[in-house]
């Protein structure tokens, strides 16, 4: 009987540390990989209960405990990690969990030392269920601290302080535990504290810490809206710069209409059929010249893609687009009209870095398909890009970045499905989303992105 209650403790407190793993997950994780993930937790524990009862077999120990709760956490890991992914975080999670667990046994080893003065093998099941105790009143803590436990994806995306961040909790916890590998239990309160005192005070330090980089991630967040916000401020005098030009050159023809005229009839009455066709087709080319070519009747989205393209021209980029909007969209016009402009904008960056003029070129893809959106901007850039665990280009340089976090807001608020390529010195981006942001499903979106491909060459015919 001993042996199934402690095994049944020691599973529970198993999965108790998987749940923790899961939290900083929780937010980003599908129901798709959710539901797998819990038939194989599920699955595991009761192997694992089966593997608890084996290794009890051989008598209910200091030893026999620390094999059982040492030896099987590791498949809830790979579990996590085949469905989960992101490996360099959960092994960040997997060192503060353990961290936590940690803290959570010596408490629950002075919980029993108060009531009987001591601790000893006798008393593991107690220290197990005193343990699940803390856990299940402490979990409201625990879910605001797991939850909010990872720091910045920038951090991950550097390959230097992602070692170093990932290792930092998990060292600790080694270090921890390889103090109590030949201890068996515990004599005094002073060597209880000093057990403790060490986890406690790193996690406290930690959280401190993330709250402090949180309000650093918040100022440069406010940074880039303020960027955003300038360059929007330029875009749109740059517009309005671009509206009165050709709004002084129509004034102007129309003064010399009628001059115009007397010109066309002068060169007619005397027979100069040739001369007349060539100075209509010089009024037509100054016409022409002042049109601002309209690619979508969706004022902002019209104005970002004029004013970019126009811009990429006077670079010597040659440019295309495919435009089809409806008049109406669910999506927000402004939230698309500034994740064009700053994809855009990178893309001249690029292209202006290529040495060879006749390899800089930049086409826009926008269409709507039955309430189903795709956005595909390509340029020429061959170069190697650093990609980030999100498959998207990141930077570290101060002033840069600000189309992938427009990108990233974008895919967030919508539900989007993202897809960046780089293959034969072309660099892709394609979006795919619902034009519906009430109720965006995730698998659909995956389900319409399969025939992307084929939609791509239909586009393009």
């Amino acid at each position: 009987m001993a042996e199934i209650i402690y095994s049944f403790e020691l599973t529970l407190a198993q999965i108790s540390g998987a749940y923790l793993r899961y939290l900083p997950f929780s937010g980003e994780i599908s129901e798709e990989k959710l539901s797998v993930l819990k038939k194989w937790i599920i699955l595991w524990s009761f192997i694992d209960f089966g593997l608890n009862l084996f290794v009890f077999s051989y008598g209910v120990s200091y030893w026999t405990f620390k094999i059982a709760i040492f030896g099987l956490w590791l498949p809830y890991f790979i579990i996590a990690t085949k469905i989960i992914g992101k490996i360099h975080q959960q092994i960040f999670a997997f060192g503060m969990e353990g961290l936590w667990a940690f803290m959570l046994h010596a408490f629950a080893g002075m919980g029993v030392a108060l009531l009987y003065g001591q601790m000893s093998e006798e008393f593991l099941a107690l220290q197990l269920g005193i343990y699940l105790l803390l856990f299940a009143v402490l979990l409201p803590v625990e879910r605001k601290f797991f939850i909010g436990l990872l720091p910045t994806n920038k951090f991950f995306e550097d390959k230097t302080l992602k070692w170093a961040i990932l290792i930092l909790p998990l060292a600790i916890f080694i270090g921890t535990i390889i103090q109590i590998t030949e201890v068996t239990f515990l004599q005094t309160w002073t060597e209880r504290f000093q057990r403790l005192f060490f986890p406690v005070f790193f996690l406290m330090i930690y959280r401190l810490t993330r709250i402090t980089a949180q309000k650093i991630e918040e100022k440069r967040h406010q940074e880039q809206k303020n960027q955003l916000l300038a360059r929007q401020m330029n875009s749109l005098a740059e517009n309005n710069a671009l509206i009165e030009k050709n709004q002084r050159e129509i004034a102007e023809l129309r003064k010399n209409l009628f001059d115009n005229y007397i010109e066309l009839e002068k060169l007619i009455n005397a027979g100069k059929t040739s001369e007349a066709m060539e100075f209509i087709s010089r009024q037509v080319k100054i016409l022409n010249s002042t049109r601002i070519k309209q690619y979508s009747k969706l004022p902002l989205i019209n104005a970002a893609i004029s004013i970019y393209f126009r811009r990429a021209e006077n670079f010597g980029i040659k440019t295309s687009s495919k435009v089809d909007l409806p008049e109406k969209l669910s999506t927000d016009e402004s939230d698309l009209a500034v994740l064009i402009s700053n994809l855009l904008e990178n893309a001249i960056a690029a292209s202006l870095k290529q040495k060879n003029p006749l390899q800089r070129e930049i086409s826009i893809i926008l269409r709507n398909i039955g309430g189903q959106n795709v956005l595909e901007i390509e340029n020429c850039y061959d170069l190697p890009i650093k990609l980030g665990e999100n498959g998207l280009p990141y930077t570290t340089e101060i002033g840069h970045g600000l189309g992938m976090s427009s990108l990233e807001f974008f895919a967030k608020k919508y539900n989007a499905f993202v897809n960046f390529s780089q293959e034969n010195g072309l660099v892709q981006i394609n979006l795919y989303w619902n034009d519906n942001i009430l109720e965006p499903e995730q698998s659909e979106i995956k389900k319409c992105w399969r025939g992307v491909k084929r939609l791509r060459l239909l586009f393009k015919k």
